[in-house]
């Protein structure tokens, strides 16, 4: 009879098995052992490259027990440069702003304090507004359902200046947003033309607007142009429309 030999590169627990003797509880065992140890090891692997365990927040980015989560803001769908618009069409040029996923109808906020530079209708932006808010810096937002400012008129941060929509050349319901770094906001159809990304100028942290909140008037920084919580969206308890309201209430109170 030819006796079991071990093979000298196979694992420990292995080389051990095949040595003549062993019983079928001592099988088990040694197995179980093998086990647990790969166990161990994946487990510490998982926990080093922080998929095991969340890494902790930054004290600053920490909520308090019972606070509110600030809701997070509407998704991008289109990002700035992209060559394709909302699902997969392509463009003949590349994207000058970002598009904000926005129902028809949802109240469109100004992104920061500002003069309105324009407001109109054109073929691919459909009805839109531009605000300045210094020499070389505006802001546009195209698609428009409805324009609710007119031209030379002063604005504040978080107010409405209008409604969101699919007008012009738009596939989808969406907001698209735009920074000019051109005076009186006179950027062409090239994203080469003046335009830069909206996404760089966020308010650090939660870009949402907050009423409440006291924003640097320089360097301008922007707040989302649509509310981050849609009173008549899933889930939407009116908070962003309330805030909206307060804003315009308080422009008027100036």
């Amino acid at each position: 009879m030819l006796t079991p030999q071990a093979d000298p590169f196979a694992p420990g627990w292995q080389r051990r098995v095949r040595r003549p003797g062993l019983t079928r509880a001592e099988l088990r065992r040694l197995r179980q052992i093998a086990f647990r140890r790969s166990l161990r090891i994946v487990v510490m692997l998982l926990a080093l490259t922080g998929c095991a365990i969340e890494p902790p927040r930054p004290e600053g980015e920490r909520i308090p027990p019972g606070a509110a989560v600030p809701p997070p803001p509407p998704p991008v769908i289109s990002k700035f440069g992209d060559w394709t618009g909302h699902g997969g069409v392509p463009r003949l040029w590349q994207h000058t702003g970002i598009d904000i996923r926005a129902r028809v109808g949802m109240p469109v906020l100004a992104a920061a304090d500002g003069t309105v530079v324009r407001v109109g209708w054109q073929p691919l932006a459909g009805k839109f507004v531009i605000l300045g808010h210094a020499a070389d810096l505006a802001t546009v937002y195209y698609h428009l359902s409805e324009i609710g400012v007119t031209a030379g008129r002063t604005v504040r941060r978080g107010e409405p200046i209008g409604r969101s929509g699919m007008t012009g050349n738009a596939t989808a319901p969406h907001l698209h947003f735009g920074v000019c770094r051109r005076e009186a906001g006179d950027c062409g159809e090239s994203i080469k033309s003046g335009w830069d990304n909206p996404e760089r100028y966020w308010i650090p942290g939660n870009p949402c607007f907050v009423a409440s909140e006291a924003y640097p008037a320089e360097p301008v920084r922007l707040t989302y142009p649509v509310p981050c919580t849609d009173e008549r969206g899933p889930g939407g308890d009116g908070r962003a429309a309330r805030a909206s309201r307060r804003a315009r209430a308080s422009r008027d109170g100036a």
